[in-house]
């Protein structure tokens, strides 16, 4: 994998967090997993977020913008921007669906793209996996995957 640019430690940007704070931390490879993923994406028209929403109406088809921001937390604006994007790229069609919903559909374009995303996800995957080992990167998957679990029914209750 190709050396990413690091991010910066948070220390002008508002933060308050020590360092090695958990938050702190998870911020941080958040940070250099999205500049990987910029990275591998750089000979695509995609973005993160545009080849993340290409990747769920591909598995979802007829999705609405309201669902997938019932899902994810990004708000229904921020998704029908990303939206917007892959439209603008023939990616993505806008369909009426039963009842009032509007479903997200793709174009054949959109569907070449998606595989092409996936590829480079599998990609990132891979590099990701070859450079923390095996084992660790089995361990903080299941970690990672009881977090989003356990945060996500904390954001809900908070909500």
């Amino acid at each position: 994998m190709a050396p990413a640019q690091a991010p910066s430690s948070g220390a002008g940007e508002g933060r308050t967090a020590a360092p090695d704070s958990l938050y702190e931390l998870l911020w941080q490879v958040t940070a250099y997993t999205h500049l990987l993923n910029e990275a591998a994406l750089a000979d695509t028209p995609l973005t993160v977020s545009s080849s993340g929403m290409l990747l769920t109406v591909a598995d979802q088809p007829g999705t609405t913008v309201a669902e997938i921001s019932r899902r994810i937390p990004k708000t229904q604006q921020t998704i029908s921007q990303v939206v917007a994007r892959l439209e603008k790229l023939g990616l993505i069609e806008r369909r009426l669906g039963t009842g009032r919903g509007v479903g997200l559909h793709l174009t054949d374009q959109g569907h070449e793209m998606a595989q092409t995303a996936r590829a480079h996800g599998r990609q990132l995957a891979d590099g990701l996996r070859e450079l923390l080992g095996a084992e660790r990167a089995d361990a903080l998957t299941v970690l990672l995957g009881e977090s989003r679990e356990l945060l996500a029914q904390a954001a809900d209750d908070s909500a």
